[in-house]
């Protein structure tokens, strides 16, 4: 008899840890993504990181000019906390950027265009 209560008390213990499911990174992805909409970031929602530690994910998801990191609970499912920082973006050596100088050049070239076909190039030397 204790043969077999030390076999029903083996099964118990293996469905016990059955009944303990972790869950992978593609699902926690998911929850972490599901939180985040439900706090208003709907749009551009960019998974970047997801590390285990312990019994916790840390689920990093790249928002529009921020970074969201959220704790999840592998077992549970349970949000256990999270952040939302602002990126900071590198600051350039040029005051102008790339796209603020194409613009410009544009603009002058399509004067200079308008110009040469009024004929009033002749009246801006004369200004000059």
């Amino acid at each position: 008899m204790t043969a077999m209560s030390t076999v029903s008390d083996e099964e118990e213990e293996s469905e016990d840890l059955e009944e303990v499911s972790y869950r992978n990174a593609e699902q926690v992805t998911f929850i972490a993504k599901s939180f985040l909409e439900k706090l208003g970031h709907k749009r551009s929602l960019k998974p970047r990181k997801v590390s285990r530690e312990g019994e916790n994910y840390v689920v990093e998801v790249e928002l529009k000019k921020k970074t969201a990191t959220v704790k999840v609970n592998a077992t549970t499912e349970e949000i256990e906390e999270y952040e939302i920082e602002a990126v900071t973006e590198e600051s350039s050596l040029l005051p102008f950027s790339i796209k603020s100088v194409a613009l410009t050049s544009i603009i002058v070239l399509i004067f200079l265009v308008v110009f040469n076909l009024l004929d009033l190039q002749s009246f801006l030397t004369g200004l000059l």
